[in-house]
């Protein structure tokens, strides 16, 4: 349950293109939304921010043409298995718009909202695959994270029942250390390692 290297991810292949991003839209929005509030992010006109009514998926929606479009997605889940007995959330889905349109709306909106996930929920997990954009986004917030003082964990499933998590005391030993260990191609190690980002 750890970062295994993908190449593409299907929801990046549905919402890639625009034909089938407006597809997946509507029915988003079919399915019933509320606006949701972004602590220091100011929505520009000609956007919502939106929260699924029946999960835990936001997307930033603007209207393409006369049709919705998303700009922005991502889908939250939460566990105990890997920090028990403390809650996480890991972030199973996220993606942006490749347009260039739109790049000056979302700059930064993946950070700021994996930060509001942080001061939500207090942990942090990574996902148990991800793209080599996955994995670079989150060696970004590792790094923010070690200038917010907070604790960065390295978490390992794949020896006996229980994840085992070891501190990371700085960046560097991350990169020396950790990156090859926690990310890579094995399909019966790396699902099984983790990254963890915590407040406490």
């Amino acid at each position: 349950m750890s970062p295994l290297m993908i190449d593409s991810a299907d929801f990046s292949q549905k919402l890639g293109l625009i034909s089938r991003n407006v597809e997946h839209t509507e029915a988003f929005l079919a399915r019933g939304t509320v606006d949701f509030h972004l602590p220091g992010f100011m929505l520009p006109v000609g956007y919502r921010l939106l929260k699924s009514r029946y999960g835990d998926e936001y997307r930033l929606v603007t209207t393409d043409d006369g049709k919705p479009y998303t700009a922005y997605a991502v889908k939250l889940t939460f566990h105990k298995e890997i920090t028990f007995p403390h809650g996480a959330a890991t972030q199973v889905m996220v993606w942006r718009t490749p347009r260039a349109v739109h790049q000056r709306v979302i700059s930064g909106l993946p950070q700021s909202f994996f930060q509001w996930v942080l001061s939500e929920y207090d942990i942090v997990v990574s996902d148990s695959e991800q793209t080599g954009d996955g994995q670079r986004f989150w060696l970004r917030m590792i790094d923010w994270a070690f200038s917010m003082n907070y604790q960065i964990s390295v978490a390992d499933g794949t020896v006996g029942e229980e994840w085992h998590l070891t501190p990371v005391s700085s960046y560097a030993e991350l990169e020396e250390r950790w990156i090859a260990f926690a990310w890579g191609y094995d399909r019966d190690v790396h699902p099984h390692r983790r990254l963890v980002i915590s407040k406490a």
